[in-house]
């Protein structure tokens, strides 16, 4: 699975369709993507193949195929109460706006007309078909099937997290140097304020708020880079 978050934000026109070319050949070679995009033309929207379409709160209001020149779309929100969309319309605006209007041309909520929808049935049903599908899939003699929230190890999350935020680190040289910069600066502050405290109460206890201070407000100067 390929996840991309709005490639084509900060892109002219010319380069956010090259970018969808590209993702479609890959679309049509078998690869799955996983897409989100933002304010799309007409000619990048009829791109894509199925959309998810969410509103405030992570609401569906839409999820399944776009259609030829986006018609399955349209038809949906066109039979459940929103205008026409327009010939010279782009499918993506049009169905931003309805749905931002927060209800069809009957006073029903977007989100609530999709959740009576013959189109939500469908997916459910498809999705009970998959898991019940995966879940007759013959096993292996002996083998156990351990079903866990990721699908990797915890150990393998760690060393991969770990592996990239290095390999950061090593991309920016200046953000290491300033930390390490810092601490010093930091280090010899508390040092020197603190230098030849005298064996008395009153130095025990400046001993105690240095050692308070390199352990707790020292790492929290770190963290302001």
């Amino acid at each position: 699975l390929l996840f991309l978050d709005e490639p084509t934000s900060g892109l002219d026109s010319q380069s956010s369709w090259a970018i969808c070319a590209f993702l479609r050949k890959l679309a049509d070679s078998g690869q799955a993507i996983l897409c989100t995009i933002h304010q799309p033309s007409a000619v990048l929207f009829q791109a894509f193949d199925r959309l998810l379409f969410l509103a405030k709160g992570g609401k569906t209001v839409y999820f399944g195929n776009i259609g030829d020149n986006s018609r399955t779309l349209l038809d949906y929100f066109e039979d459940n109460g929103g205008r026409k969309c327009g010939d010279d319309e782009n499918p993506a605006e049009y169905m931003l706006e309805i749905v931002n209007q927060g209800q069809n041309n009957k006073g029903e909520d977007w989100h609530q007309v999709w959740h009576a929808s013959p189109q939500r049935e469908a997916v459910m049903q498809e999705m009970e078909t998959l898991h019940r599908e995966k879940q007759q899939e013959p096993r292996a003699e002996g083998k156990t099937v351990k079903h866990t929230e990721f699908a990797m190890p915890l150990a393998t999350q760690i060393q991969v997290v770990t592996h990239r935020i290095f390999q950061q680190y090593w991309r920016m040289p200046s953000y290491i140097f300033a930390k390490f910069a810092l601490g010093i600066f930091a280090g010899l502050f508390i040092g020197f304020t603190f230098f030849d405290a005298p064996p008395t109460m009153g130095g025990t206890q400046n001993v105690i708020f240095n050692t308070f201070m390199l352990t707790t407000i020292f790492s929290s100067i770190v963290q302001q880079i």
